[in-house]
């Protein structure tokens, strides 16, 4: 579902507006926060931003344990 976002562009300081997945948003509002440093994002620090527990594309909201269903297929005996 993508959504409409204003990023500043790093050459001219100037807003574009793009269409983007939140992920992709988030993505690119900490790389302009940080100086448009993708290594600096790893790095951040400011546990007091509102987006800082899904900078790194994660959700708190998901449990850690929860996974995928495994797709397990069943051998059937061939019968001849």
């Amino acid at each position: 579902m993508p959504i409409k976002h204003k990023i500043r562009m790093k050459e001219d300081g100037k807003l574009k507006e793009v269409a983007l997945s939140p992920n992709r948003a988030i993505h690119f509002q900490c790389i302009e926060c940080m100086g448009w440093s993708s290594h600096e994002v790893k790095e951040c620090t400011d546990y007091h931003c509102p987006l800082y527990p899904f900078r790194m594309g994660t959700n708190p909201s998901r449990k850690k344990d929860q996974k995928e269903p495994s797709k397990v297929r069943s051998k059937r005996a061939i019968l001849s």
